[in-house]
């Protein structure tokens, strides 16, 4: 390096000290309780919306006649697409949900707690 470069680098260096003693010499204002609510009020105004997240999908329990369960999140299927065995034959009958049972299902799936009913009745 030459002499003026040193020179330059010495004088930048001077000059960067002592705006951080300046900064450093100057005291610190704290802004009034109503000041930060009016720039809070201001951020606010000027923020960008940000769309919410879709709602969280419920799934669905489906019971058919024979008792096969079917979970169902984002369509409700029509039949019953279970196998009970591997290379048979899917069910094919009607789903049901399961809080909705007909009366009719729920002594087939359930025929110990129907008679219990029956005798109570």
């Amino acid at each position: 390096m030459s002499d003026t470069e040193q020179a330059a680098d010495a004088a930048a260096e001077e000059e960067a000290v002592a705006v951080a003693e300046s900064a450093e010499a100057e005291p610190v204002q704290e802004a009034s309780e109503e000041s930060v609510a009016d720039l809070e009020a201001e951020v606010l105004d000027e923020a960008i919306p940000v769309p919410m997240a879709a709602p969280a999908r419920q799934a669905r329990i489906l019971l058919c006649e024979r008792g096969h369960r079917t979970v169902a999140v984002w369509s409700t299927p029509a039949h019953c697409h279970a196998r009970p065995t591997r290379s048979g034959p899917e069910c094919g009958r009607q789903l049901y949900p399961i809080g909705e049972l007909p009366e009719q299902i729920q002594k087939a799936l359930n025929p110990l707690k129907a008679s219990k009913k029956a005798s109570k009745g």
